[in-house]
């Protein structure tokens, strides 16, 4: 029952952080799902990465792409080491987006983590580390 009770409690942590962040993430062009998919490309380029990355259905994915693409946040191209593959960029708005995403979504953990004292946030953070204990695709290298 706790493993259920932990589970509940980070999806509707997830849930509310993207409830509050969504009025300044739609006011930026984007999605909910649409900073993980930006961030995801920012490392890994091709289509099949971030599927994998994210565990988005690939058809999702692909049309997430193709959006961005079309609002100038994605540039795509041919794999120069195989022109079968395509791969994506980010242009400088894509950047710029994306780093604001990342803002807003950071400010409003933060809120949530000022209910913590320093010590329950380092012990936080490191609980998260041990349970993930795999490198976190998505932050900044």
């Amino acid at each position: 029952m706790l493993s259920w009770m932990v589970l509940v409690r980070i999806w509707k942590l997830m849930r509310d952080l993207r409830d509050e962040t969504l009025p300044q993430l739609e006011r930026l062009g984007l999605a909910p799902n649409d900073p993980w998919l930006l961030a995801g490309i920012e490392h890994h380029h091709h289509p099949t990465e971030v599927v994998r990355l994210t565990q988005l259905p690939a058809p999702t994915v692909s049309q997430m792409l193709k959006r961005l693409e079309a609002e100038g946040l994605l540039v795509r191209s041919l794999d120069p080491s195989d022109l079968r593959r395509y791969r994506f960029e980010l242009t400088a708005r894509g950047r710029e987006v994306l780093e604001e995403s990342r803002t807003l979504l950071m400010s409003a953990m933060e809120r949530r983590l000022e209910r913590l004292s320093p010590p329950q946030r380092q012990q936080f953070a490191q609980l998260l580390e041990t349970l993930t204990h795999h490198t976190d695709q998505f932050t900044k290298e």
